[in-house]
């Protein structure tokens, strides 16, 4: 799969429609039976935005690779994300 192929938008797309669903599923939630006051709804589309934006500076930064992130000794990337996953 070449670098053209990849959408990382359209992955995280249909990874989040899957867990809302099999979550809302779990659940028992019914279409029918949406019951959200305007507030709610707001409430619910800004956390969504916000969560959004969130992921999407995440994935940007370990994009970013600068010359900070490589060990010279190892020439391996080390970076605030790779860092945390090995503790």
């Amino acid at each position: 799969m070449g670098n053209n192929d990849f959408n990382l938008d359209e992955s995280q797309k249909r990874l989040m429609e899957l867990l809302v669903s099999r979550t809302l599923r779990k659940h028992g939630f019914k279409k029918e039976k949406v019951d959200l006051t305007e507030k709610e709804r707001n409430n619910l589309k800004e956390t969504v935005r916000y969560l959004q934006e969130q992921s999407l500076k995440i994935i940007n930064q370990e994009k970013n690779i600068t010359e900070h992130d490589v060990n010279p000794v190892t020439n391996s990337i080390h970076n605030k994300f790779t860092d945390a996953k090995d503790k």
